[in-house]
């Protein structure tokens, strides 16, 4: 990824995070959560507690009994059977508040039974005029005296209307009412009721409440095990189904119950408010209470949801993204109601998913947006690049016309791929018909590219048999290999160039370049071969006239000279005659150098390289040194050698021996003709970067800087004093030129006018 598509990336994860963490901590999304919140608590719900009992005024009940309200005294005979059956408690959620003063005998009989029972705790409620709350409604004193405990039976909703919590102490002025559940729980079971106390008094003036619950409902309405009213006063229930249980009576006949909706009631199914107050009474005797994750956590956690949810994007292919930011937003839900029914801990997720789901079109717009503009920046590439190319091709190309800038971009790849395609085509048909052959391969050996020539010179036409005939060529002993082929050398620019045999006879001049990406690493080899059978074969012919020639030349040559010197040593020419003879021994013995020069420049064109050995730089200049030794004694030439190797090897080379100690015999000779008498030649061994250099030094005259280009040069003769002086045709140095070159190595020289003249082999070094 480049740095901007980083930069856009980090700017785009910041403000999900930003959103989904602002989302969380101020509850934008709360319907959503409290939609989360009711499925949640609709499937990871606690099992209803088997000791709590409803005994409710059911619509059978109103039938039997009559229409509501009934009297009193009805009441207290419920409460007498439900004490002969043996209950811990009886939790009365039904509203007392004023006694009836038309039917005082059936309070009075009310009163006695709550009192004679002495498990009976009554409910109170706000006492309001209009929406106004104005005090407390506890029960009538006449009632109240005889309960064991009286608990508030209000209910909290929820901006949507649901009830999901309740207050556990409220009242006027002070908190100081348990709510009815925990008020029963406080007479059924006091120890674990000690857990909840009551808050510190002192609240002052008005409706006070204290410590605030969410109810881990049981269930749905009904989840608790109802008895009917009527059965219970006509004795129909068996009094062990009662026995030691805490009953909760209330409505629950339609029309007449205080239902609420909850989390758990379902569509048109509210929980009759008994319910509600025996679900506290569950809840707390578990232990239980669903707490609501504190708003820095739940807001730090919704963005590192996010963050995730933009890493797992940012390696994920588009293709992939949409699923990821969907998975990621269902392991939200799923995280909260794991932790609702694993902990009682309630996460809302709605920020988090919401983050979540705007990471996805946010994301992929700046993917789009950065693959549009490379795209347009690459397509713009092409189309310089084609308008160099196509041109000369004669390609035209159809315009594009599209009102989406989108399919005008697809138009302009469709372009391009059709340009590809048809320089793909020009290339290959470019190949085909070279008069060379072309074989590419990458750095596993594979033939990625071939030409007809190849197939034809390798008598192969699919890839792998071009690799096997590759392979099977027999490459010179002195030629580094790699799996079979040659290593071309170090650099995309530098070429080696061998000649061997194809397997149909033909004389092969195979080139081996390495190529390299715009990263300098290696990507392949290119091959190329030529048919080189009649340039050989001519040059051979050519090898084969000269060495005819030469040897031709020589012999009777060699006879003229005999004859001369024979003549000489009888003495009986005449003074005249004895310098004719010398004259004629002059131009034979320069008629047999000539001879001998042609015969060397012929064998050093000649030169095979797989016939090379190894062989010491520092030996060959001794025997130059020693072959040169008479010329240099009539002349008082000292030559003096000088090693330069620094302890390492004597200059090791592969070559011939014969050519290199020719080759230093000419320079040497040179330097003795052409330097002063009495001096000293010095010839030098030093090792270069790749390779050694053997130079030869005199103390001559010098050459003018206009005339150096001429030494190497076939007949080269200077027109110079010195040059004039001596006898000589000038193919010495282009012998020293030849076996350097053959050598693959260079020769060059160096010169200042009045001190001396260098002339340097370079020879590359034994690998």
């Amino acid at each position: 990824m480049t740095e901007r598509g980083f930069f856009e990336w980090l700017i785009v994860t910041v403000l999900c995070a930003a959103l989904a963490m602002a989302a969380t901590w101020a509850g934008w999304l709360w319907r959503m959560d409290q939609v989360a919140y009711d499925a949640a608590m609709s499937v990871a719900r606690p099992a209803a507690d088997p000791q709590v009992v409803i005994v409710a005024i059911d619509d059978p009940s109103l039938a039997e009994i009559g229409r509501w309200p009934w009297r009193r005294s009805v009441h207290a005979a419920l409460i007498e059977r439900l004490s002969e059956a043996g209950v811990r408690s009886i939790v009365m959620d039904i509203i007392l508040s004023e006694p009836n003063s038309a039917d005082p005998e059936a309070d009075t009989l009310l009163a006695e039974a709550i009192r004679d029972s002495g498990r009976v705790i009554l409910p109170l409620v706000q006492a309001t005029r209009g929406n106004a709350i104005v005090g407390e409604a506890p029960p009538a004193p006449i009632f109240a005296d005889g309960a064991v405990g009286i608990g508030h039976i209000h209910v909290e909703f929820d901006p949507d209307g649901i009830a999901r919590s309740i207050y556990l102490w409220e009242g006027d002025g002070d908190a100081r009412h348990p709510q009815l559940g925990l008020a029963a729980l406080q007479h059924a079971e006091p120890e674990r009721a000690a857990g909840y106390a009551a808050p510190v008094a002192g609240f002052g003036a008005g409706w006070h409440r204290a410590d605030w619950l969410r109810i881990p409902f049981a269930g749905p309405p009904g989840s608790f095990r109802y008895i009917s009213y009527a059965d219970v006063l006509r004795g129909d229930v068996d009094p062990a189904a009662l026995r030691d249980k805490v009953v909760f009576v209330g409505a629950t006949a339609v029309g007449m119950a205080d239902s609420v909706p909850t989390p758990t009631s379902g569509f048109n199914r509210p929980m009759p408010g008994v319910e509600v107050n025996a679900n506290v009474y569950a809840a707390l005797k578990r232990g239980e209470a669903v707490r609501l994750m504190p708003r820095p956590v739940a807001a730090g956690l919704a963005a590192g949801i996010v963050v995730l949810l933009m890493g797992l994007m940012l390696r994920a292919a588009p293709r992939s993204a949409l699923v990821i930011a969907f998975a990621v937003s269902a392991a939200s839900l799923a995280l909260s109601w794991v932790a609702l029914h694993a902990a009682m801990w309630w996460f809302p997720p709605a920020g988090a998913v919401f983050g979540c789901l705007l990471c996805y079109p946010l994301w992929s717009w700046r993917r789009l947006e950065a693959a549009q503009r490379h795209l347009d920046s690459q397509l713009e590439v092409l189309d310089r690049d084609a308008a160099k190319l196509f041109p000369a091709m004669q390609v035209e190309l159809p315009p594009t016309h599209a009102v989406d800038p989108l399919q005008a971009r697809i138009g302009r790849v469709n372009q391009a791929v059709r340009r590809q395609r048809d320089l793909h085509r020009f290339v290959v048909d470019t190949l085909d018909h070279l008069p060379v052959g072309a074989v590419v391969t990458n750095p596993a050996h594979q033939v990625m590219l071939c030409n007809l020539e190849a197939s034809r010179l390798l008598e192969a036409a699919e890839p792998l048999t071009v690799a096997r005939a590759l392979k099977s060529l027999e490459w010179p002993p002195g030629v580094p290999t790699d799996g079979g082929l040659p290593s071309p050398d170090a650099g995309a620019a530098t070429v080696r160039t061998v000649e061997l045999d194809a397997p149909n006879g033909a004389r092969l001049l195979v080139s081996v370049a390495g190529l390299v990406d715009s990263a300098g690493r290696p990507i392949g080899s290119v091959f190329g071969l030529a048919d080189i059978t009649r340039i050989h074969d001519a040059q051979r012919s050519r090898e084969e006239t000269m060495h005819y020639l030469s040897h031709d030349m020589r012999s009777p040559i060699a006879s003229i000279l005999t004859l001369i010197e024979a003549e000489q040593l009888a003495g009986d020419t005449t003074a005249s005659g004895h310098a004719l003879l010398n004259q004629l021994t002059r131009y034979a013995r320069s008629a047999l150098k000539l001879a001998d020069d042609l015969f060397r420049l012929v064998r050093a064109d000649a030169i095979d390289a797989s016939q090379f050995s190894e062989l010491s730089l520092a030996a060959v200049m001794q025997d130059a040194a020693d072959e040169i030794w008479a010329l240099a004694k009539a002349r008082g030439v000292a030559v003096e050698l000088r090693i330069d190797n620094h302890g390492h090897d004597e200059g090791y080379v592969r070559g011939d021996r014969d050519l290199l100690r020719r080759a230093l015999v000419n320079l040497l000779g040179n330097a003795v003709k052409y330097g002063r008498p009495d001096s000293t030649v010095e010839m030098t061994l030093t090792r270069e970067p790749n390779g050694w250099a053997v130079s030869v030094r005199d103390h001559g005259e010098g050459i003018r800087q206009d005339l150096l280009p001429r030494l190497f040069q076939r007949f080269g003769r200077l027109p110079t004093a010195a040059s004039r002086r001596e006898a000589g045709i000038g193919l010495g140095l282009m012998i020293v030129k030849t076996v350097a070159e053959r050598h693959g190595g260079r020769a060059s020289v160096a010169s200042t006018p009045g001190q001396g003249t260098v002339f340097t082999l370079h020879l590359p070094a034994l690998r």
